[in-house]
């Protein structure tokens, strides 16, 4: 039996090594990458503490001779951008505080309406399927592929005649639109949905909008909190929009800007910029390690179950 096993081992086919050349060079430029934006955020934290003068041009790279808090507090309290207040006319100074102010509710407030207005197009267009769901379709095709180039005057024109421009709650209503990305991401999770779930809804009495809102939406709350969180982040660290449209409403993304452009002498050290940056990110990191675990989880669709 033993030579008979020998023999047919042997002879079997060899089994291919599941890791590849291929494969071992792609994790270890990962794990570089990984590694350089690692020892660059170590960096910049401790250079953050270091006295912004003498001893950032002493030790740029080593860790602070002793925890320069200066920085921090000069960044919440000290650093403000002006503005004109179109009532008055006067100038009024917004410090960092209210920056972060402006910036959440910028931020949250665009990141929800360009989230649930694609998801609502998005699942009406995939399970109501008339011509108009087709033509939605194609225009929203035809201007992900078509750039837009000129429109700025007349937004601002158009955001004027309505009362939106200069108001943080005018931007919720700018982008609450379905135009890309994303619709395509919803229109796909939606079609994809077995429309068992929808016949089950209206064999118990539920009409279109009940379905949608209490069957549906849970099922897409994963995809919808990923797709949150990812534009939370992109208003959040968006300048030009909010630079040109919120004039009196600097968010701290504008702030991080007028820092790195300003001519004050203060505003000149890398230390004090590192230290405004690290501020900045608090709010992302928070956001992320609150919701780490849900969205990078799976978010495959379960089956039904009778």
């Amino acid at each position: 039996m033993k030579s008979r096993d020998r023999i047919l081992d042997k002879f079997a086919p060899k089994k291919k090594s599941s890791v590849s050349i291929f494969s071992i060079v792609i994790i270890v430029f990962l794990a570089l990458y990984c590694l350089t934006l690692i020892t660059l955020f170590i960096w910049a934290i401790l250079a953050s503490f270091k006295e912004p003068v003498m001893e950032w041009r002493e030790n740029v790279i080593g860790l602070p001779y002793s925890f320069y808090t200066d920085n921090y507090e000069f960044s919440l309290g000290r650093f403000y951008v002006d503005v004109t207040d179109p009532v008055t006319s006067e100038s009024i100074q917004v410090t960092l505080p209210y920056m972060f102010l402006y910036g959440f509710l910028y931020a949250i407030g665009c990141a929800f309406a360009a989230t649930i207005v694609p998801m609502i197009v998005g699942y009406v267009t995939s399970k109501y399927r008339y011509k108009f769901s087709k033509v939605i379709y194609f225009v929203v095709v035809i201007v992900m592929i078509i750039p837009i180039v000129g429109s700025l005057p007349a937004e601002i024109r158009m955001a004027r005649r309505f009362n939106l421009y200069d108001q943080i709650w005018g931007m919720w209503i700018l982008k609450a639109n379905f135009l890309g990305l994303y619709f395509l991401v919803f229109y796909n999770f939606f079609r994809n949905l077995p429309d068992a779930y929808n016949e089950a809804a209206k064999i118990d009495g539920a009409g279109n909008f009940r379905t949608m809102v209490q069957v549906i939406i849970p099922l897409a709350a994963p995809l919808f909190f990923t797709v949150l969180l990812i534009n939370f982040i992109q208003f959040w660290n968006d300048y030009s929009v909010p630079l040109i449209y919120l004039p009196t409403y600097p968010t701290a993304a504008v702030g991080m800007h007028q820092m790195a452009a300003g001519n004050d002498k203060e505003l000149q050290y890398i230390p004090i910029k590192l230290a405004a940056a690290i501020i900045m990110l608090v709010p992302i990191l928070i956001v992320f390690l609150a919701t780490h675990r849900k969205l990078l989880g799976n978010l495959t669709m379960g089956g039904i179950k009778g």
